[in-house]
């Protein structure tokens, strides 16, 4: 029992309750930030600044649901709403379930979580290939071993990086009430399951085995958690500087 519960809590800690932190307070920052972004700069503004995550967070929910095999009634990854007629979507993924699976309901969490997982997913994989040392880097933190990357920072590389790096950690880390609503559908089920894979994990591994798994994984996933946080602080910063400027 006391060895079940170690693994419990680190599992939650490191696999839930820190993505969970981060991701709460990404999502806060940045429908902050699009707020303040349509106010001062128009209602496009948003799309420009933000349309590659936009698409990612709508592509991360269309993804998912299609794995847990739901039912697909409409797809618009980026659109151009009409505001002044109430339409201030800018994308959506329509799908309906089965009711009476337990398959496809538990898969309503993670569709309306998949936008944090597939920004998370671009911001890793996009490190890795344009600026590998800083990636390098990040394994080195999450392993204790020293990691050398192949080649160098190259400046146009970095460049790019960074301009997909704010593009998508304002534009695609913003949950919806809808996103959120369609969470809780799946919730009890996953709770379950969970707790399941969890005791059967507890037959098989150490505590310390499964906790040095997590790290070695969760550690660059938090990096780029950490860094998308800091990019919608930094932004939220600028833009309230410009809104006392207005005043």
């Amino acid at each position: 029992m006391t060895k079940f519960l170690q693994i419990f809590l680190d599992v939650s800690l490191y696999l839930l309750l820190i993505p969970l932190l981060f991701g709460s307070a990404l999502s806060l920052v940045s429908h902050r930030n699009k707020s303040l972004v349509v106010i001062y700069f128009g209602f496009f503004a948003q799309v420009i600044g933000g349309g590659i995550g936009i698409i990612i967070h709508e592509l991360s929910h269309l993804i998912v649901a299609l794995l847990f095999r739901h039912q697909i009634k409409g797809v618009a990854l980026l659109r151009i709403p009409r505001p002044n007629d109430g339409d201030t979507s800018l994308g959506y993924v329509q799908h309906a379930w089965q009711t009476t699976s337990l398959y496809q309901r538990s898969g309503n969490f993670f569709i309306g979580v998949a936008p944090l997982i597939g920004g998370t997913v671009a911001l890793v994989a996009l490190t890795r290939w344009l600026v590998p040392p800083i990636f390098a880097w990040w394994q080195s933190l999450a392993t204790g071993v020293s990691t050398t990357a192949t080649g160098d920072l190259v400046w146009w590389k970095v460049l790019i990086w960074v301009v997909l790096l704010i593009n998508i950690s304002v534009g695609g880390f913003d949950l919806s009430t809808a996103d959120l609503e369609n969470s809780s559908h799946g919730l009890f089920i996953l709770v379950a399951f969970y707790l399941l894979v969890l005791i059967i994990a507890s037959l098989f591994f150490t505590p310390t085995q499964i906790k040095g798994a997590l790290l070695s994984f969760m550690i660059p996933v938090y990096w780029a958690l950490g860094l998308a946080l800091l990019i919608n602080l930094i932004t939220l910063t600028v833009l309230k500087l410009l809104g006392r400027a207005h005043v």
